[in-house]
């Protein structure tokens, strides 16, 4: 058993703030008039007696249990009530405590090793829930370490704040003609003509788009973007070839360039 003593030696006073010598200490259950153990020393082996009676100091060895509340009476030798006091908890070691009623705020935890734990909640100010992971602020770094069980819809935000899906082990496809913020990461395939439109692509977004018909198909310039053939100055609407795949990748301000089987 593990137990703590609130101090290191008790001693208690009278009204005029003399010791109370002979005095007695009642313990008891925190809002009964249960009586409740307290120990002679931190080994929790050797019970006090209930009351313990004060020494010629107005002192005593009183432990109490951890994680348990109590309540404690103090009467002169002669049975006069001093006072009562309700309620003291004490908590000891977080080993000892439930696991479901640990607040930690504030402070810093170093060399500690963290198993089998679901972390839920606001984290760092931040709403929402981080579950058998890892929660890093803006000012932190993973590096070099390896990150298993990552679902293939998890979104990982750049610094522009903007989220990509990632995880993928080949690139989805998509049946879109008009290219959209959900084809980022796939490959739109096509037969028909196919746009590139403005207001929806950012820095370093990717997509392909590859053409499933015999004949050519037009990668067309949405309003307000530009389309660049990769290695020319050529802007304007590509052409794909038959059966051909052009890269599309976003290089900021609705610039993006075109590779591929294009002209």
């Amino acid at each position: 058993m593990t137990v703590l003593a609130p101090q290191p030696k008790a001693q208690f006073f009278d009204a005029n703030g003399s010791p109370l010598v002979g005095g007695k200490v009642y313990t008891y259950a925190a809002g009964t008039t249960t009586p409740l153990q307290t120990y002679t020393s931190a080994s929790g082996v050797t019970p006090n007696t209930n009351p313990v009676i004060l020494d010629s100091r107005g002192e005593c060895d009183l432990w109490f249990s951890t994680a348990t509340s109590y309540k404690v009476v103090l009467e002169t030798a002669a049975d006069v009530l001093q006072w009562t006091v309700d309620n003291i908890a004490t908590y000891g070691t977080i080993a000892s405590q439930n696991s479901n009623n640990v607040a930690i705020t504030g402070g810093t935890i170093t060399g500690t090793t963290i198993t089998g734990v679901t972390i839920t909640g606001d984290i760092s100010g931040n709403a929402g829930t981080v579950t058998n992971g890892v929660y890093l602020t803006a000012t932190q770094t993973l590096t070099n370490k390896t990150i298993t069980g990552l679902a293939s819809a998890s979104t990982v935000n750049d610094s522009l704040g903007t989220g990509y899906t990632i995880g993928f082990r080949s690139i989805p496809q998509s049946l879109n003609t008009t290219a959209a913020a959900s084809d980022i990461g796939k490959h739109l395939y096509v037969s028909a003509t196919t746009t590139v439109p403005s207001g929806v692509f950012v820095e370093g977004n990717e997509f392909l788009v590859v053409n499933s018909s015999a004949s050519t198909v037009t990668l067309t310039q949405g309003a307000g973007t530009t389309l660049r053939l990769g290695g020319t100055a050529t802007t304007g609407s590509r052409t794909i070839a038959a059966y051909g795949v052009a890269n599309v990748l976003c290089v900021g301000t609705e610039t993006f360039y075109v590779t591929g089987n294009v002209t």
